[in-house]
Order: structure tokens, then sequence, then C-alpha cells
């Protein structure tokens, strides 16, 4: 052993890019690894690979365990996402939320369950395309494989799972039941009758804290502790609320999700359409969220942006008079859509409106930022009143100025704050080990963890406010009702 010094060991699994982080023990990141692991197909089906997930995640840990002392593992993983198990084996492959499902499948869900009003009312889930709701996807299993689901005796989330496979403890945590899944009742703080009708409260794991200690494996020279895993979006939460501030939190990676810890669960039904969602935080309290899926739009059109100009658009620097031009004509839109049944706009239909992206790449550029920033205001705009509140933007998203300058003239009574600080999933999810491992809970570390993410505050930039909110008008009004 080359190093006496004790570090956490911290997976944190996206949907392409899986890490491997080490922090030390005072919460620092000490050493990161990273790989690509795709979907693939298995059986005609749309799957998570994970076979090779586990493989590369035993590899990293073993490797890191000769090499380091590790005390405590946490992993935190993307939602949606269950293994079915029977005798601790998989009985059909980690099938990914991608898939799509057959629309009488859902009809014929609820109809024995429900409305799609009715649940979201009591599970704060709206209505998804694909398996982005589990519970349609075990009634999907139920119907599509009935032998094979009378064969399932376990059920488990992807960071359980994950947590299983590698260290033999089994487990289930609030924030994964309550993503999206229409299988926890808010305002019965309990399982709901989707997951009663469908069995999975038995076949669920006992829930623990996400911060409770499981017991100990090793790894080479070191006896690790374990923790239960925690959904992503809540372990990018869980450093911001521990101290209790009040602050708007927008994630953004391939899905942009806004997260507005505090807010009391009061759905309302004209949101039902418009990815205003809630979830479950680390200590089983409702957060009022919304989400589009920007990442995945931005990365789509900064392709067109590539392919037609042969430029690299990330290069282009903020240009107030470019920007003031696009706000001043108002000709110019990206229509939403391009994901069907998400975001805030689920009637439109995803287009280029106007010449920008045959005029230049700066103009183009500076249009699908005006995009992303609309949207965003409006997504936010549905879960809070934006008046002097703190928002803070990580991910992807935080390196981009002009994005970033055009959120911030949106929000005109709020302060934004990008993040320096790279890897808040994965300090979520060390948090949680860190508590394992002193047996304490997140408000007990409180101070030391906001001590790790440096924030900046982002200017107001000189755009010409009056425009801006004319072109924003005109967005909603251009989008709302489109067929």
């Amino acid at each position: 052993m080359r190093n006496a010094e004790r570090f956490i060991a911290v997976f944190d699994i996206g949907k392409s890019n899986k890490k491997f982080i080490l922090f030390s023990e005072d919460l620092k990141p000490s050493y990161l690894d990273y790989t690509r692991i795709d979907e693939v197909k298995i059986d005609g089906l749309i799957c998570d690979d994970a076979e090779s997930i586990v493989s590369w995640m035993k590899s990293k840990l073993l490797y890191a365990a000769k090499k380091w002392r590790i005390s405590a593992l946490s992993i935190t993983t993307f939602g949606a996402t269950i293994a079915n198990l029977k005798g601790g084996a998989l009985r059909l492959p980690v099938i990914s939320y991608n898939q799509e499902v057959d629309k009488q499948i859902k009809e014929e869900f609820y109809e024995e369950f429900g409305s799609p009003v009715e649940l979201y009312m009591s599970t704060g889930t709206p209505p998804y395309g694909q398996l982005l709701n589990v519970g349609i996807q075990v009634y999907w299993v139920k119907r599509s494989f009935p032998e094979i689901f009378n064969d399932i005796d376990e059920i488990m989330f992807l960071p359980q799972y994950l947590t299983y496979t590698l260290a033999g403890f089994k487990s289930s945590e609030i924030t994964s039941i309550g993503c999206h899944t229409y299988l926890y009742d808010i305002t019965k703080r309990g399982w709901s009758n989707v997951a009663k009708g469908l069995n999975v409260d038995v076949r669920l794991p006992k829930i623990s804290d996400v911060w409770e200690n499981l017991g100990e494996f090793k790894v080479s020279d070191s006896n690790i502790i374990v923790t239960p895993g925690i959904h992503d979006s809540n372990a990018s939460l869980l450093p911001y609320i521990i101290g209790g501030e009040k602050v708007l939190l927008a994630s953004t990676g391939t899905w942009c999700v806004f997260m507005c810890p505090g807010e009391t669960f009061n759905p309302r039904r004209n949101d039902l359409y418009k990815d205003v969602l809630y979830y479950i935080d680390a200590f089983g309290r409702p957060v009022r969220s919304s989400r589009f899926k920007g990442g995945f739009e931005y990365d789509y059109y900064t392709s067109i942006i590539r392919d037609r100009f042969l430029v690299d658009p990330e290069n282009i620097p903020l240009d107030i008079s470019t920007l003031n031009n696009i706000l001043r004509a108002r000709e110019d839109f990206i229509a939403p859509g391009l994901v069907e049944g998400s975001g805030q706009f689920q009637r439109s239909k995803a287009r280029i409106i106007g010449e920008a992206f045959t005029r230049s790449a700066r103009e183009a550029y500076h249009l699908l930022n005006l995009y992303l920033a609309v949207e965003s205001y409006v997504a936010m705009s549905l879960i809070t009143d934006l008046k002097n509140i703190d928002v803070i933007v990580q991910g992807g998203f935080a390196k981009n100025n002009i994005y970033l300058s055009i959120l911030s003239a949106l929000l005109q009574k709020s302060r934004v704050f990008k993040t320096i600080f790279t890897e808040v999933t994965g300090l979520g999810a060390a948090i949680c080990a860190k508590c394992a491992l002193e047996g304490a809970e997140p408000r007990d570390i409180g101070d030391e963890i906001l001590s790790s993410i440096t924030l900046r505050e982002v200017p107001k930039p000189e755009i010409d406010e009056e425009k801006l909110f004319r072109y924003v008008d005109a967005f909603i009004s251009n989008f709302s009702d489109n067929p």
C-alpha cells in the first residue's frame, strides 16, 4: 500500500459516460477516470450494457484498492432504470428507458390504475414517452413477458443493483423510488396503488437512507463501507440543501433538470404536459422540478452548425450586437419538440425558423443558446416565482458563456451562478459515503461541503431587455399551442 491516506470511491454512472472518482475524506476530488459505454440491443430490446458497466467498475475498484486505501463506496446513476432479478441474477436484461412501448399497453395501464391526471395529483409524475416511467415499465414486463414477470422475486433500481453486484448488499432508497415512477404516493408518504398492484412494494429490498452503512466488503487491502447509492439529480442537489439554503439548481447535461427544494407538494393539472414533476430528495421531501432534454438538443443543433459551416461553434464568443439583432427582428426561432413527450412545449414540432442557420455560424450559435436559455427560463418559471432566489447552473451549460449571459438577463430579480467545481454529482454521492463512515447525517457535516464548491456569479449583460422579453413572449405565443 503506497498511500496510508483513506479515500472515498464514487461511481457516477451517466447514460453514456461513466466516471470513477476518488475523494479524500475531507471531500476533495483526488483522482478521476471515465469511459463511455453505450446502450446495446439484446433480443431486439434497447438495454443498458450492465455487463460492461459492472466489468469496468470492478476493474477500476480493484485498481484503486491496490494503489490507495479505500474506506467507503457510493454509487450514483440516472433514474428510471431497474434490474429484474430471480435468485439474485438478472431475469431480464437491464432495459433502457429509451425502449419504445406499445401505446395500447399504456392505455391499459391507465385504465387499471387511474388516469394520468389522477396519478399526477398523488405521485407528482407526469405521463412520459418510452419507458421513462418505472411503473409502466413493470406493467409492460407483466404484459409482454408474463412468465418472466411471475419468476421475478426482486427488483432493484440501478444504483442498488450496481451496489449489489459489486459488494453483495441489497437495499432500496427513496430518491430512486421517487424518480418519476408512479410507485410513491407523496400525499400518503408511502406506496402507491401502482406499486401495490404490481407487487413492486414486496419485491424491492428494505428501504435505507442513502447515507446508511450497509456493511463492509474487502477489495485488495481495503475494507470498504458500502452505502445504498443515490439517484444522480438528487446527488447533485444534496450539497446545496444540507445547509438549508434557498436555491434553484439547474443541473445541465443530456437532460436539463431544474429543481427547487422547499416548495410544498402542489401539483397543478395544467402542468401535466409541461414536464413539471416532483422528485423526492435524500431526506424524503418532495422537490418541485421541471426538465427538458437540453443537452441532447444542444448536441443536435451544434452538429448541424459544424457540418454546415465547418467550424467549432463552441469557440464563438458572446457578441451582443448579434444577439440584439436576433431579438430586434424576431424572425429567427428554434421550435421545441426534438424529443417527443418531454419539455414545456409538447405540442410543438421541432424545426428551425428563419435564416440564421444559413447566414453564419455566429448567428446560428447565438440563436441556439437564446433558444436554450428561453426554454430554461420557461421551465424555471413553472416551479417558482424567480424572485430573489439564487440560481446555480452546473454541468455542461456552466461552461457556456452565451447561454449563461442570456439566462442571467432573463432572470432579472435573481442572481445566477455557475459552478467551477465539475463533480457536484459525485460530491453528493461522496457525502453519503462520508456520513456512513462517520455515523453521521448530511446536515452534521454541512459546513465542510460548500467550501468544496466554487461559485462565480454571472453578470447581467448589456442586452436590450425590452426586446428580449418581447422575443420571449413571441416564443411562448408561437409554440405553446402549435399542433
